[in-house]
């Protein structure tokens, strides 16, 4: 790698100015040298980056995938420094956590208060998404820790089981099930159900079903959609019943209304799932929290 940060910032400018003048000119340094920056960059990369004929500059295919890839590589360096400055200075990194909008609803607040609580110098950065793409975040490592509504087996995740809390439903509010303080689960036998698709959430939508199935019935018909607004406003318009969790009950809008099935009911079960072997201070109080908090 015989190149630097300075003659790869260098090409930026050129490549977004494409004139070797009005870089030189941005970047306060005479044109030759620039011109000397870039010619060390290309032949210590192997290729041309530039073509320059009749004293017009263009980018080389070469040039133009580079110059579509290096920002965001820039872009992370700078944060990785920024960061590992903290550290230094006796700050913790900032933790990226993924997090269900049911997750949100209920139980999370009280984890970032904690943790905030005994690591001060402590920086969240959230990021809502439904729990497969959680779990690839978590995996990739672009996400330190995800909180999902169910508890996966991988062996590239660590899982730690935070709560349950049971499945209810969305209907029409002018629905004549909506009079009834719980909706036995036969009595949907002749609904359309509107659920998550099943790739979000295997596991809860194989349990929905396998409940339907242990109440007598197969459903009428499912349709899936997502994200969640767009099934509550299916059921306002009279398209059929949602699943949904209780914790996002307030989400119901105009024309709908929320209703507990009743016993036995299918269940989310909350875990938390973090990258096998991470550790840190962070990971060993998240536990304890986990633990202490939300498990009494």
């Amino acid at each position: 790698m015989n190149y630097d940060l300075r003659q790869l910032r260098s090409f930026l400018v050129i490549a977004e100015r494409l004139s070797f003048r009005r870089a030189a000119e941005e970047l306060h340094i005479a044109q030759p040298a620039l011109s000397r920056q870039i010619a060390q960059l290309e032949s210590a990369l192997g290729y041309k980056l530039f073509s320059r004929e009749k004293r017009r500059t263009s980018l080389t295919h070469a040039g133009n995938h580079l110059l579509k890839e290096l920002p965001p590589v820039l872009e992370k360096l700078q944060q990785t420094l920024e960061q590992t400055g903290k550290v230094a200075a006796g700050h913790t990194v900032s933790l990226k956590l993924g997090y269900s909008g049911a997750a949100m609803s209920s139980f999370l607040p009280i984890i970032v208060r904690k943790i905030h609580g005994q690591l001060s110098n402590c920086d969240f950065d959230f990021v809502e998404e439904t729990s497969d793409k959680l779990i690839e975040g978590v995996i990739s490592s672009r996400l330190d820790a995800g909180f999902i509504l169910y508890r996966p087996e991988n062996p590239l995740l660590n899982v730690q089981p935070i709560r349950s809390e049971p499945v209810g439903v969305i209907l029409p509010d002018n629905h004549s099930l909506a009079s009834r303080k719980q909706v036995p689960l036969g009595k949907l036998k002749n609904e359309t159900l509107i659920m998550f698709p099943r790739r979000m959430n295997p596991v809860l939508y194989d349990e929905i079903i396998a409940a339907c199935h242990k109440a007598g019935f197969s459903p009428k018909a499912i349709r899936e959609v997502a994200p969640r607004s767009v099934a509550i406003g299916l059921v306002a318009a009279g398209a059929g019943i949602a699943t949904i969790a209780s914790s996002l009950q307030h989400t119901c809008v105009r024309g709908t209304c929320y209703k507990p099935l009743a016993p036995p009911a299918p269940s989310i079960c909350f875990s938390c799932i973090t990258r096998t072997g991470q550790s840190g201070e962070w990971v060993n109080l998240l536990s304890e929290i986990i633990q202490r908090e939300l498990n009494e």
